[in-house]
């Protein structure tokens, strides 16, 4: 799958798989007493635990972070004398490189920490849930890129360009707001601090504003990191039992190839290539097992193609739409609207609220499967089912 998404490793990702490759040796094999999508209470009990103890190291890391360097912009604002701004003990460059250099090395060892560890937490979450990470191909790399926080691959891979609908504005813009989120939050803290604190504490206690917000940014980072690392974990196990559950064995080939525009379409309104979804459109075209479909990736296209099935065949491809509009753990305004356009040329009523329990289930681990496909006789008509 990754060969045929067209992804190449870079040097961060390769460090990673090492070292998660590493953290394996001398390990028994992973055994999952089910299929690894689906948790038991044990599972689910262990993957707990793993979430709330990295958690808690990446708040303190943070934490331990924001403190280092608070308390060297406490000292060199002691030394400044805050009437003529000039230092009262040792010379102005020394104090403020002193101060700097302080803070640049605790960011350095918290940054090496929270990534090592996020590595070993995701490590030890993926063979909890019955995976073992480097010999799990597509999911290790998966894995290093959710712990390592890295984006998706930009594609356009497989026919399918994420981006196709997207404003670059928008993206843009989103990029920058979370890249602002900490520092107007220390922002924030710092104004609410001067406000509440007297004149002659505020000097000395201000830098410390950034500890708990450090410790809690961190913190919701991590959560984040292993939030999305089981779904990469469970999404390839979800992938592979829905298409072998919900698209027949004798579907015809209009179907499939509909089913394919079904799941780039999704890509497409979710503007990112995630690896569950790609692992959802290679199993569906590898059950079609023909070329890829021309402008796979063209939403109007597969509405047209939909609308023209039977009632068996848009089944199928529902099925299809809904396992890509879960499998990646969201449910956007984008996706939302292309399900509703999907059931409206298919002449249904809207069940958007359908999706979101899917997605609850399917992040919790209990997964909630589309309706099984209609059974086909061989002359490719569809038969009921009790």
């Amino acid at each position: 799958m990754q060969a045929a998404a067209g992804a190449s490793e870079s040097l961060i990702e390769r460090a990673g798989l090492a070292y998660l490759a590493r953290l394996s040796r001398g390990l028994p094999p992973a055994v999952a007493a089910d299929a690894v999508h689906v948790l038991d209470e044990r599972e689910q009990e262990e993957l707990r635990r793993i979430e709330r103890e990295a958690v808690g190291r990446a708040a303190l890391a943070g934490a331990l972070s924001a403190l280092v360097a608070a308390t060297a912009e406490a000292v060199a604002e002691i030394l400044v004398d805050p009437g003529s701004h000039r230092v009262v003990f040792g010379a102005p460059l020394a104090v403020w490189l002193w101060s700097i250099g302080f803070a640049a090395a605790a960011a350095v060892l918290e940054i090496a920490f929270v990534y090592r560890d996020a590595l070993r937490a995701v490590h030890a979450l993926a063979r909890a849930a019955g995976v073992d990470p480097p010999g799990a191909g597509a999911i290790g790399r998966a894995l290093v890129r959710a712990a390592l926080e890295l984006p998706n691959e930009p594609g356009p891979a497989l026919g399918v360009d994420p981006r196709r609908e997207a404003s670059r504005a928008r993206l843009v813009a989103a990029s920058l707001a979370y890249k602002l989120k900490v520092a107007l939050t220390s922002v924030l803290f710092k104004a609410l601090a001067r406000r509440a604190l007297g004149r002659a504490t505020v000097r000395v206690a201000l830098p410390y504003v950034a500890v708990p917000v450090s410790a809690a940014w961190n913190a919701v980072v991590a959560w984040r990191v292993l939030r999305e690392a089981r779904i990469r974990v469970m999404g390839p196990s979800y992938v592979e039992a829905t298409v072998a559950g919900r698209l027949g064995a004798a579907e015809p080939a209009a179907v499939l190839e509909t089913a394919q525009r079904a799941v780039a379409s999704a890509i497409v309104r979710t503007c990112d290539l995630h690896p569950n979804l790609v692992a959802l459109l290679v199993a569906v075209h590898e059950r079609a097992g023909a070329d890829w479909p021309a402008d796979l990736d063209d939403t109007r296209r597969f509405l047209a193609a939909l609308e023209a099935l039977d009632g068996a065949g848009r089944e199928s491809v529902l099925a299809m739409l809904a396992t890509a509009a879960v499998v990646d753990g969201r449910l956007t305004r984008a996706e939302a609207r292309l399900w509703r356009e999907a059931l409206a040329a298919c002449g249904r009523p809207d069940d958007v609220a359908r999706l979101e329990r899917m997605r609850r289930a399917f992040v919790a681990g209990r997964p909630e499967l589309p309706p099984p496909a209609p059974q086909r006789n061989s002359a490719g008509s569809a038969s009921s089912s009790t």
